[in-house]
């Protein structure tokens, strides 16, 4: 019998295989709010998720000493955005949660563009938002505040993480940041309040929180980085812009959450946005260069970042180097 290889399955199914997978985990984590809250969620989830990648990439503890200045700050800004993002979908629509997050780096890359199209992007994107923010049912300020921070820690993240990315080799980088975000994660998690341990380490609970980590780290990663040798970087960015929809079909799905029809208008407007700037920042690269109003570490042509993220493409951070 021949040995299945991912890498054989078309690049733009493991793409979408990637996603989905991100966005089941996300929406089995909010299961388990019921049982150990968002903030208990999260700490599992980094803890296993810092694991599993130490475990496929082995990263030498040198390179934490010698890079920790960079190593650090990344490491905070994701735990802010874990945080966040789990509290804001504690209290939101999962597709929701991922459009407002999904705005941050498209609208700070569309703003810094020099492009005039890409202004109108900007107004598609903002329109979007304005309708989905208020929409019925998105009167919750802590859950708006929440997914608005998960955006902008998102846009922060991809910018410290490209520089991680040039700075340490391989999978090292990711799983060192994580390591340091999960670190970090231990004495906020109480502050932001825990469950009894003995609830935290239920044999359940654990199999659980190992799963979401599965879910949303190794699976999305391997996928996404075995689609990216063979997808024209146009075509990924493009692809990824997708995510707000499928994160809003697995809500309604497996958690019953409905949108109403404005609200999937404004998704679609926040999805049509992103297209555009992305197709706008692959054509300027393509022509000869990085369009030179556009900072590199935000712009949606993956092919310019090089740290993944739950919304970043592991073009030199993987968690697998074939």
């Amino acid at each position: 019998m021949r040995r299945y290889d991912p890498r054989a399955a078309p690049a733009p199914l493991l793409l979408l295989t990637g996603m989905v997978s991100l966005q089941f985990g996300s929406a089995f984590a909010k299961t388990l709010f019921g049982q150990i809250g968002p903030t208990g969620a999260t700490l599992l989830r980094l803890l296993f998720s810092a694991a599993l990648l130490c475990l496929f990439s082995r990263p030498a503890l040198r390179l934490l000493r010698t890079h920790w200045r960079l190593l650090l700050p990344y490491g905070a800004v994701f735990t802010v955005m874990q945080f966040s993002f789990y509290e804001a979908t504690s209290r939101l629509p999962l597709g929701v949660v991922v459009t407002l997050e999904f705005s941050g780096p498209l609208l700070l890359a569309a703003l810094t563009s020099r492009r005039a199209l890409d202004r109108l992007w900007v107004l598609l994107a903002a329109a979007g938002l304005l309708v989905l923010g208020g929409t019925r049912g998105m009167d919750d300020p802590v859950g708006l505040a929440a997914a608005l921070l998960t955006g902008a820690a998102l846009t922060g993240y991809i910018l410290l993480g490209a520089r991680v990315g040039r700075a340490v080799p391989g999978g090292a980088g990711l799983a060192l940041g994580l390591s340091v975000a999960a670190v970090l994660a231990l004495p906020t998690a109480p502050v932001l309040g825990l469950p009894p341990l003995d609830v935290l380490t239920e044999p359940a609970v654990l199999a659980m929180a190992l799963g979401v980590a599965v879910l949303t780290t190794v699976i999305p990663f391997s996928l996404e980085f075995a689609a990216l040798r063979r997808l024209p970087p146009r075509v990924f960015a493009v692809l990824s812009t997708v995510e707000p929809v499928i994160a809003a079909l697995v809500g309604l799905t497996l958690l019953d959450e409905h949108l109403s029809p404005l609200q999937w208008a404004a998704v679609l407007c926040v999805v049509a946005a992103a297209v555009g700037t992305g197709v706008g920042a692959a054509g300027a690269a393509k022509k000869g260069g990085t369009d030179p109003g556009v900072p590199s570490d935000l712009s949606l042509d993956p092919g310019t970042s090089s740290a993944p993220s739950d919304r970043t493409s592991p073009k030199q951070n993987g968690v697998h180097q074939t």
